[in-house]
């Protein structure tokens, strides 16, 4: 083996000083070790560089670069924490060089250190500010500490060192995304997939980013492009299938999505959107069941213990629990099925665990005979059944909507107290609610919420027509439109105790039996008004939720309730232009003669028997 002139002049000077006490001997001695058991590091020989490096540290323990060097062996074999306390040392000397925070970074990182490996990758950007991969790793160490806009910050600043590199590119996007700026997420998107075009991860993150913005058309053709190189890629053909659905084409989707089933019988999100293109549709023999699926779909349990699911048995004499499930509408809209329950098994024990927001109103209901919040102890149940599968159970068709109103019924005090306070109002009384729950805890929901909500602006006609006065029924979300419409005299509101110190929904529910009128979007107010068999008129968007199926005017879950529907997506104008209309027609019938509403017909001939009906009424 040939041997450098360093190396051997090294050996020279360790033998002929090996009894060197002097302090100067003593660190030249060390360095001379270092520069032998670099020779060995270079070579491959690890364990005699370890050995040569320790030996330098300990005739000099403040030699930076042998503190350095051996921290170096440390880090790639794993031993991190010996690695970090060697560099940490040397930092400490004052070797303060970029390469150096930079490897502590990647050992706080190999330690899932990340706040540490964040610090570490930013001192080395400080030292160096055009080390690309000191912004790409303080960047990812950033976001696993959620510090995203420092993490957008590190990304972008990549991205300007060098315009090319996919990753950073990506990574925005995705940052993007998650704080939910999926206008600045889109054009991140983009460009990752300009520089791979064949990547099929950033062509579906781009595709998603377009979905939620509702550039559909965009988004089918890159799911399409997915698919077509990869047919195997089951979430982006379900994906194509969706984005169909919320088009409004069905018939199309529905092929996509026996497609997919035919690829995965088992994909749940599949059978779940299946069940509300079926349900739409009216049909509840197999929507119904596909229903069911929304466990698996969200990855959910439908129990929480050990009490039997109830699959149809008699309940006479036994004990049902009850358990609420999704939004507050949802659980307004179908408490009737524990009536339908009750009158089916008076002998049973119908217990509904709830919202605590509508404990207060749940009680007052008589065929319920305890209410319980959630996440408190259990009573002795014989059975229990998530609220919205009680339909599949009791074999609901279309035509069997337990639909009496009202079933749900207000504090008696209440609407005593609120029919004395709006005695001095003569006027035609509408009550109003423009926006849904802003605050789920998904973005694809607050987006689906946001798009069946409109601008309180929106509602100025209303205002406008004479005779009319307009209460303000709206919860929390959007009240803050209320100081920046133009409006806003207009607008009878209510105080903080309202809903608050008698019990969230009580003063609503009570106030409500004294308008003429709600009008509402698709949120929980429009459910209890309808279901105390308030006259509602539901503004919604398209396509609207399965529970209000296709091309209704009419609902047969409330008797009271009468849809008006946005043709396009985004379109507010032409149901609210309707609104006012109806509203007018309605407002112009002489006093004491109710304008008379025709169900809605399928057939001519069907709605040629209404009308007749309903002059033989007149």
């Amino acid at each position: 083996m040939k041997l450098s002139t360093a190396f051997l002049y090294s050996l020279l000077f360790i033998s002929s000083h090996a009894a060197a006490d002097s302090a100067n001997q003593t660190d030249e001695l060390s360095d001379e070790y270092l520069l032998l058991g670099s020779h060995f590091e270079q070579i491959g020989k690890q364990e005699k560089a370890v050995e040569l490096y320790e030996k330098a540290i300990s005739l000099n323990a403040e030699n930076p670069r042998a503190l350095t060097r051996l921290g170096g062996i440390y880090c790639t074999q794993k031993k991190t924490d010996d690695a970090i306390t060697l560099f940490e040392r040397a930092i400490e000397l004052g070797h303060s060089d970029h390469r150096l925070h930079f490897v502590l970074g990647q050992c706080y990182q190999q330690k899932e250190d990340w706040s540490k490996a964040a610090t570490q990758y930013k001192r080395t950007t400080e030292l160096d500010p055009n080390n690309l991969n000191a912004y790409l790793y303080a960047g990812a160490a950033y976001e696993k500490t959620n510090q995203i806009i420092a993490a957008i910050t590190a990304f972008h600043k990549a991205t300007r060192l060098d315009p090319t590199v996919f990753e950073a590119w990506h990574q925005l996007g995705n940052l993007y995304r998650h704080i939910e700026r999926l206008e600045d997420a889109v054009p991140a998107y983009r460009k990752a997939k300009e520089l791979q075009p064949h990547n099929a991860h950033v062509t579906m993150d781009l595709a998603n980013a377009l979905n939620m913005l509702n550039h559909n058309e965009e988004a089918l053709e890159l799911y399409k492009a997915i698919v077509e190189s990869n047919p195997g890629a089951i979430s982006a053909l379900y994906n194509f299938g969706f984005t169909l659905k919320k088009m409004g084409k069905l018939e199309d989707a529905l092929k996509i999505y026996q497609e997919v089933l035919s690829k995965k019988p088992d994909y749940a999100p599949v059978h779940f959107s299946l069940s509300s293109i079926y349900l739409s549709l009216g049909d509840f023999e197999r929507g119904l069941p596909e229903y069911e699926w929304r466990w698996k779909a969200y990855n959910q349990n439908d129990r929480t213990d050990t009490i039997p699911l109830w699959n149809g048995e008699n309940l006479s004499g036994r004990t049902l629990l009850v358990c609420a499930e999704q939004g507050l509408g949802d659980t307004i809209q179908f408490v009737r099925y524990l009536k339908f329950l009750k009158v089916k098994y008076p002998s049973a024990t119908l217990i509904i665990e709830t919202q605590s927001a509508l404990a207060h109103l749940l009680r007052l209901q008589p065929y319920i005979d305890h209410v319980i919040a959630r996440n408190t102890q259990r009573p002795r149940c014989d059975y229990q059944i998530p609220l919205m599968s009680i339909p599949l159970r009791v074999q609901t068709r279309l035509e069997t909507i337990p639909a009496d109103t009202p079933y749900l019924q207000a504090d008696e005090s209440r609407v005593a107290f609120w029919k004395e306070k709006l005695s001095h109002d003569t006027n035609f009384k509408i009550g109003i609610c423009w926006q849904g729950n802003a605050r789920y805890s998904t973005l694809a929901l607050r987006k689906a919420v946001a798009a069946k909500s409109l601008a309180l602006q929106s509602l100025k006609p209303l205002t406008e027509l004479e005779g009319v006065s307009i209460y303000c029924l709206q919860k929390v979300d959007g009240l803050d439109q209320i100081t920046e419409c133009d409006f806003k005299d207009k607008l009878i509101t209510f105080d903080e105790e309202f809903d608050s110190k008698h019990g969230s929904f009580i003063d609503s529910a009570a106030v409500m039996q004294q308008l003429d009128l709600v009008i509402s979007v698709d949120t929980s107010p429009c459910h209890l008004a309808a279901a105390q068999g308030v006259p509602t008129w539901i503004v919604l968007p398209f396509p609207a939720d399965w529970r209000w199926f296709l091309d209704r005017s009419d609902s047969p879950w409330y008797p009271a309730v009468r849809l008006f529907r946005q043709p396009t997506a985004g379109d507010w104008d032409t149901p609210m232009a309707e609104v006012i209309s109806e509203l007018k027609k309605k407002l112009s019938c002489p006093q004491g003669k109710t304008e008379t509403y025709i169900p809605h017909a399928t057939t001519p001939e069907q709605q040629q028997f209404f009308e007749q009906l309903i002059h033989a009424l007149d």
